[in-house]
């Protein structure tokens, strides 16, 4: 293909990140679109295209010149007449060039040739600069400009790097981040054969199971992207052979009755088993326990595992021994000297009191009236388990408070269990929705010590996670410092904006000033999983999705005398 020369470098070409072109005319280009400037980085060596993006264009008119003040509107032309002294310039960010023998994208340490033509890019030179292994790639959705027809330009996700070296999802509310988690956790499971885990405190994921069966989209016929056109129905096709193997989409829900109605029976009830927890994960959930009250449960805890040998332990048991029971547990002939004391004093009852209510709200822990505790290698799998599956943590309803303590508790047996020697799980992939309900900045939540700790060493485990938020200025910003792929959608808040750009290295002024004007479904991607940085639209996916905004209008309108 020829290439059309769009306009000519002008000024300083000594910044990557601040060209300047003059535009031949305005049609020419728009902002956002890619193109090319052929520059040659060594004496001895031969050009290559560096391929750059406009990141925003001025037009002027000097016969509209905003001195001329009200005057202006006086101003005709006579018909046929060209309007002269126009300034037509466009801002360029180079993205880089791809190097021929180690086919890294490098940005040019040599500065661009003043004058060179800048030209136009077709999809197939942009198809070949952001070449990927379709086998081991995700496919998130197509580049925006390059997203429709003959001309699309498919944008991928190395997999390997987005799932173990964790990701996050950043964007204000109604601008798409839900789908487009649904859209890669769908892959992940049906196409890739993953496990994911998604802690869902609204109830949007399971949908995808209302009342026990699966509900796919019904606009599937209506997808205009050739790719989803034909992997679409693959993807439903999987899940429903995942389901009648018994994985597929998994629904766990607290204890309560509610949670049956939803899925019709066929939700998987939550019943961890409080004896496995350390006293740090303890700690955790029961915040502000003085060192006497420490003493009591650990002696509770120990008395316990001692006097019920069998597993699993009755969570009952232990209210019992931290209330009526105490007595026995101070005739125990184990005790230290403070232990003793601690059992004799007001930390046993306060002890008591704070963990039945922890223990209320959460619903999620084994009594004997249940048939079996949870079991994190059925909910998981282990490496020889060939079955990808969509867990969905259900929360909806729950308080912050237990919505924190499942989570945080849930997590930690996984990772624990990851790192297991002797039996570890498949690989998994977490998703904190409403993330900064999880891993607030300032740390007081009770899910996140584990969280951070996830983040920094789920990756030798094989346990990898995506963070979700509408409000990145409220996460801990060491845990969105550990996300190597960042996906960031509309954002208009200040505050968010600049959170952003101390959080990651991999936004640029350029891409934060595109942020506010994204619109529903386009994002901002950039970090390891992808070659550079790129501005994509969003696919479709199969499975229902249960974030959408209720139509009111048809609600309100629905009653006729």
């Amino acid at each position: 293909m020829k290439h059309k020369v769009l306009g000519k470098l002008v000024g300083n070409t000594g910044d990557a990140n601040q060209l300047t072109m003059v535009v031949e005319d305005s049609f020419s280009v728009r902002r956002g679109e890619f193109v090319r400037i052929m520059h040659r980085e060594g004496q001895d060596e031969p050009s290559v295209p560096v391929l750059g993006r406009v990141m925003k264009i001025h037009r002027s008119n000097m016969l509209f010149n905003s001195g001329f003040g009200d005057s202006v509107t006086e101003l005709e032309l006579l018909p046929g007449a060209n309007v002269t002294g126009e300034n037509l310039f466009a801002n360029l960010e180079l993205v880089g060039y791809r190097d021929p023998i180690s086919r890294q994208i490098k940005v040019p340490r040599r500065p661009l040739d003043p004058g060179a033509p800048v030209e136009t890019v077709d999809f197939q030179f942009l198809a070949d600069f952001y070449e990927f292994n379709e086998h081991t790639s995700l496919h998130l959705g197509n580049l925006i400009g390059y997203e429709r027809g003959e001309n699309t330009v498919p944008v991928f996700l190395d997999v390997n790097k987005l799932v173990t070296e964790h990701m996050a999802i950043l964007a204000m509310t109604g601008s798409g981040k839900s789908y487009t988690v649904g859209r890669i956790i769908e892959r992940l499971v049906a196409i890739n054969n993953g496990t994911v885990v998604v802690f869902d405190p609204h109830g949007e994921y399971g949908r995808a199971m209302a009342k026990g069966k699966l509900h796919f989209s019904p606009d599937l016929e209506d997808v205009e992207d050739v790719r989803d056109q034909k992997v679409l129905p693959q993807i439903q096709s999987m899940i429903e052979r995942l389901q009648a193997a018994d994985a597929g989409i998994q629904i766990y829900s607290p204890q309560h009755e509610s949670f049956k109605h939803k899925y019709a029976g066929k939700n998987k009830q939550l019943a961890l088993q409080f004896d496995r927890f350390e006293m740090d994960d303890i700690s955790e959930i029961l915040p502000g326990l003085t060192e006497p009250q420490q003493r009591v449960l650990d002696v509770a805890i120990r008395y316990w595992r001692h006097n019920d040998r069998s597993e699993p332990r009755d969570i009952n048991r232990l209210r019992y021994f931290l209330g009526d029971g105490i007595e026995e547990i101070r005739e125990w002939d184990d005790l230290s000297e403070a232990e003793a004391k601690a059992l004799n004093g007001r930390s046993a009852a306060v002890a008591s009191m704070k963990l039945s209510r922890i223990l209320n709200e959460a619903q999620s822990f084994y009594s004997a009236t249940m048939k079996e505790p949870t079991d994190i290698y059925q909910m998981i799998g282990r490496p020889n388990n060939r079955k990808g599956r969509l867990v969905v943590v259900d929360l909806q309803g729950l308080s912050d408070t237990a919505k924190q303590v499942v989570c945080g508790l849930l997590s930690s047996e996984i990772l624990r269990a990851a790192s297991s020697k002797t039996d570890p799980l498949r690989p998994s992939f977490l998703v904190y929705e409403e993330g900064h309900n999880f891993a607030p900045a300032g740390g007081k939540a009770v899910s996140h010590r584990i969280i951070k700790k996830i983040a920094g060493e789920g990756r030798k485990f094989g346990v990898g996670f995506g963070i979700v938020s509408q409000r990145p200025s409220k996460l801990d910003p060491d845990v969105t410092s550990q996300c190597n792929t960042l996906i960031t959608m509309r954002l208009k808040n200040p505050d968010d904006q600049r959170f952003i750009a101390k959080a990651s290295d991999m936004v640029s002024k350029a891409d934060l000033d595109e942020l506010p004007s994204l619109s529903t479904g386009e994002a901002l991607v950039c970090g390891r999983s992808i070659p550079a940085p790129l501005l994509v639209k969003v696919g479709s996916k199969a499975l229902v999705h249960g974030g959408e905004s209720p139509e009111v209008l048809k609600v309100w309108d629905s009653f006729r005398e």
